[in-house]
């Protein structure tokens, strides 16, 4: 049985806590063990477990502080999501911000078996709220 739409919107709160949080642990359970990242898109997939954990790495890595905000609803049908959200990170002294738009894949559990991260560096500017 698929998962529910309840099921998959606690995954997406659950990653969004996660990530803010700095919950490496918390974040990497809510991923299939085949589950993939793509963030942003055009970069290199990361496949599984391990690889997951190096992406969650190399972001901490740039920036140890790092807020994901929800921006409306996110969008449920057919065992996926589609959501935007702000990643707000801290880099040196400046707090920065970008928009997102993630879609992501559902397994039957509600855990993550793809995340498309859709986004620009380009676009990261000061954040001024």
């Amino acid at each position: 049985m698929a998962a529910t739409a309840e099921q998959i919107r606690a995954t997406i709160d659950a990653y969004v806590a996660a990530f803010t949080n700095g919950d490496k642990d918390g974040y990497l359970s809510l991923f299939a063990p085949d589950g993939t990242v793509e963030d942003p898109v055009g970069s290199e997939v990361c496949r599984g477990p391990a690889e997951i954990a190096g992406f969650w790495d190399g972001v901490r890595n740039m920036t140890p502080t790092i807020e994901l905000r929800l921006v409306g609803t996110p969008r449920v049908a057919g065992g996926g999501a589609a959501f935007a959200m702000q990643a707000l990170p801290e880099l040196g002294d400046a707090k920065m911000v970008v928009d997102i738009i993630d879609v992501m894949a559902f397994d039957d559990e509600g855990r993550i078996t793809s995340l498309r991260a859709y986004w620009d560096m380009a676009e990261m500017r000061p954040y001024d709220g």
